[in-house]
């Protein structure tokens, strides 16, 4: 990638939006960028590492394994997404393992330079700002879930947050499909439950198979389900 590319792929990343090409420039160079493969770790959970790292093409997922070897999904990550901030702001360990779903670029940043940005850039110290409190949120919002809702409706929800990622209307179509072992890991419980509750909505016509895509008829019925769950 030339490096006036990379100064373009960069400027996607939501903190740099509105910096100047020149910043872009410098912070393009000031990276280093690697590719990864489909299912190649990225970062390790606990590892000393602080770089803060920027996901420029494909998609990874967000994860820690149990001693047992089952995964707890923390989220999926797409183009354009930053990661590793946490351990690049307080330096402790990575607090969850980051792998590629497919062929990734990625460039990453010392803890370092990223604080001398911070300090320098406020508009992307402000941007980081709300990355955080966006995680915040959602992360409260997914420990709610997992302390009130039955299984059943924690599948609703996820299903909500996928519809949600994917775009659209009332209808929506996931493509590919996320496995029934993918939700599971994502809401805390087993492949079997959400194999139930797939089966069950489909009964009722709100979620089809076409090939390999899962149709979501309509989340505004979704939405209502959770709405009604968690007393709203």
């Amino acid at each position: 990638m030339l490096q006036s590319d990379r100064a373009v792929a960069l400027k996607r990343v939501p903190i740099f939006a509105k910096l100047s090409d020149n910043a872009l420039q410098r912070i393009a160079q000031s990276c280093a960028w690697s590719q990864h493969d489909s299912g190649e770790e990225i970062l390790s959970f606990q590892d000393s590492s602080t770089r803060i790292l920027f996901l420029l093409s494909g998609k990874a997922r967000v994860v820690i394994y149990s001693s047992e070897g089952k995964a707890v999904v923390f989220r999926d990550l797409a183009a354009g997404m930053m990661f590793g901030e946490i351990a690049a702001i307080d330096r402790g360990p990575r607090s969850a393992s980051v792998e590629a779903l497919e062929p990734c670029t990625v460039a990453s940043l010392s803890a370092e330079n990223f604080e001398g940005l911070l300090l320098d850039e406020p508009r992307m110290a402000l941007a980081t700002l709300r990355h955080l409190a966006a995680n915040v949120r959602q992360l409260s919002e997914r420990v709610f879930e997992f302390s009130t809702l039955l299984v059943q409706n924690r599948v609703h929800a996820e299903l909500v947050r996928l519809a949600g990622e994917a775009g659209g209307n009332d209808q929506v179509v996931l493509s590919p499909a996320p496995s029934l072992s993918d939700i599971a890991a994502r809401i805390s419980t087993h492949r079997e439950a959400v194999s139930r509750e797939f089966s069950r909505l489909g009964t009722v016509g709100i979620l089809r198979r076409e090939g390999a895509n899962l149709v979501i008829t309509s989340v505004s019925k979704l939405e209502k389900l959770v709405h009604e769950a968690k007393g709203d």
